[in-house]
C-alpha cells in the first residue's frame, strides 16, 4: 500500500494544473488514504510486513515516522503472543544416556529442566536470525520444511496472515456459490463442512492436489 500511495502523491504533483488528471488523482489518493488508515484497526498490515523475511523491521524501520514504530512493535507483540505463541511446540533432544536407555532421577530432573530452557520464544528467534533479502515470495519461504520446523507456530501465524487476500472480491464471488451446493434437500450440513466443500472445489477447479482428515470437517449437523 505505501507503494500505491507514492505513486498517486507523485501522479497528484505531476498533473497539479491538469483539468482532468488532477481530480482522478486526488480521489485515487483520498481512496487509497482511507483504506490505508483502516490498517490501524489490524495488526495483520504490519504482521505481513514483519513476517516478510526480506524485511522484517527493516521497512517499516526505515520508511514509517518514528513516532509510529514503537506502537507497532506492541502491537505484532500481542499479537503473536495472544494469538499464536500458546501453540509453539517444544522440540526434545535427547541425551547419550537417554539414547541408552539409562535413565535415573538426576536425568529425568535434568531433561524436565533442558525442556523448559529449549522452549525459546519463535518470534524473537526469527527476529534475530539474519534477513533473507532474495526471498521475493514470503508465501512460499514459510511452506518450506526448514521454516515449518524451525518455527512451528510462528509459521501458522505467517501463513495465516500472508494468506489473507487483498481484496474480498475473489472469496465472495466464490462462496456465493453455496446457494448451488445448499439445496432445499441438503440444508443440514455443517458449517465447516460447507467450507471445506467450497473451497475444495475452488483448489480442484485451479488443478491443485488437496486431501482432508476425516477429524478436519464438522459433521455434527449432517444428515445421518
Amino acid at each position: 500500500m505505501d507503494f500505491l500511495l507514492e505513486q498517486f502523491e507523485t501522479a497528484k504533483e505531476k498533473y497539479a494544473n491538469d483539468p482532468f488528471m488532477s481530480p482522478c488523482c486526488n480521489s485515487g489518493w483520498a481512496k487509497l488514504d482511507k483504506y490505508y488508515s483502516l490498517t490501524d484497526r489490524s495488526p495483520v498490515y504490519i504482521a505481513a510486513l514483519v513476517l516478510s523475511p526480506q524485511w522484517k523491521w527493516d521497512y517499516i524501520d526505515n520508511n514509517w515516522p518514528s513516532d509510529w514504530r514503537e506502537p507497532c512493535r506492541k502491537q505484532m507483540s500481542d499479537f503473536w503472543t495472544k494469538e499464536y505463541k500458546s501453540t509453539a511446540v517444544t522440540v526434545p533432544t535427547q541425551t547419550s544416556e537417554a539414547r541408552d536407555g539409562v535413565k535415573n532421577s538426576f536425568h529425568k530432573w535434568a531433561q524436565q529442566r533442558r525442556g523448559t530452557c529449549l522452549d525459546q520464544d519463535e518470534y524473537t528467534k526469527y527476529l534475530l536470525a539474519p534477513i533473507v533479502p532474495e526471498v521475493t515470495d514470503p508465501r512460499s519461504w514459510w511452506l518450506e520444511p526448514t521454516q515449518r520446523k524451525s518455527y512451528p507456530a510462528l509459521s501458522i501465524m505467517a501463513l495465516d496472515v500472508l494468506s489473507i487476500p487483498a481484496m474480498s472480491a475473489e472469496p465472495e464471488r466464490l462462496f456465493s456459490g453455496t446457494k448451488i451446493t445448499i439445496t432445499d434437500r441438503r440444508n443440514r450440513m455443517g458449517i465447516e463442512s460447507i467450507e471445506a466443500t467450497e473451497c475444495l472445489k475452488s483448489w480442484l477447479s485451479k488443478g491443485s492436489r488437496v486431501a482432508f482428515a476425516d477429524n478436519d470437517l464438522d459433521t455434527s449437523e449432517d444428515i445421518p
